[in-house]
């Protein structure tokens, strides 16, 4: 199926690896113009040289998504090279620990939701103005089983992924009478070669017997979900959730 990416323009945070960095990879091999931006300067640059060598089309950007001028910088940026945004996908995350509510300081609490709901709004507002004025585009904001049903130990990063879900919100209303939608995906445990560790043994098997097809889901299957609700082809899914997580809610057992 073509996905009608060609020549797309999009903006993937955290795109230096990980999820984003699939994300990017199955973007550019749809013929998406990819833009990686990632606070480690040198892995976005890894992806953006690989990206170039396969014959796609990648440009990396070094920027600290909390700091709003680094970010419409970078956006301008975008917009100077290529002419418009197409597509932002706010996927950029902070680390993830688990931290008992009582002993979490409150410079953990505000790292978390800088990176994961300022850094959100910071990308979506300074993208938004853009494509309001070309009047089309689509933020897709990459949430968590996490901000329906928390988990003990990760206060920060459930509240920060419920608020990513409510800004969804209010931009996919707020924008879409100007062309521009936002949807809100919610994955299930996605594994990682960085989160393989944690998932292993009776945690792991206890993580899996709550999922219905009874698998952790991999980076390869979340970037193709992002792929098709970058493309033309959804354009008229607007909020969410659209939920990634191999039926984890479907049925208790």
């Amino acid at each position: 199926m073509d996905l009608q990416l060609s020549r797309k323009v999009v903006v993937v945070t955290g795109g230096g690896r990980g999820h984003g960095e699939s994300m990017a990879r199955a973007l550019a091999r749809e013929g998406a113009s990819v833009v990686v931006a990632d606070i480690d300067g040198e892995n976005g640059m890894a992806v953006e040289r690989d990206i170039v060598r396969q014959g796609g089309t990648c440009v990396a950007h070094q920027v600290d998504i909390t700091q709003p001028e680094r970010v419409l910088q970078m956006m301008q940026a975008v917009k100077d090279r290529f002419g418009r945004i197409d597509v932002l996908i706010n996927n950029a995350c902070a680390p993830i620990r688990r931290i008992p509510f009582l002993e979490m300081d409150v410079a953990e609490w505000d790292q978390v939701l800088a990176v994961n709901l300022r850094g959100a709004f910071n990308c979506s507002q300074a993208a938004g103005r853009i494509m309001k004025e070309q009047r089309s585009g689509r933020m897709i904001n990459v949430s968590s089983f996490a901000a329906q049903l928390p988990a003990a130990g990760f206060a920060a990063y459930s509240a920060s992924k419920a608020g990513l879900e409510a800004l969804s919100k209010i931009v996919a209303g707020e924008l879409g009478p100007f062309g521009v939608t936002a949807v809100y995906v919610r994955p299930g445990v996605v594994e990682t070669e960085f989160t393989k560790p944690n998932h292993a043994g009776a945690v792991g098997d206890r993580m899996r017997s709550a999922i219905a097809m009874g698998r952790f889901g991999t980076t390869e299957e979340l970037a193709g979900v992002i792929c098709f609700l970058a493309s033309p082809l959804a354009e008229y899914i607007n909020g969410g959730p659209v939920t990634v997580d191999g039926g984890k809610y479907v049925c208790q057992f």
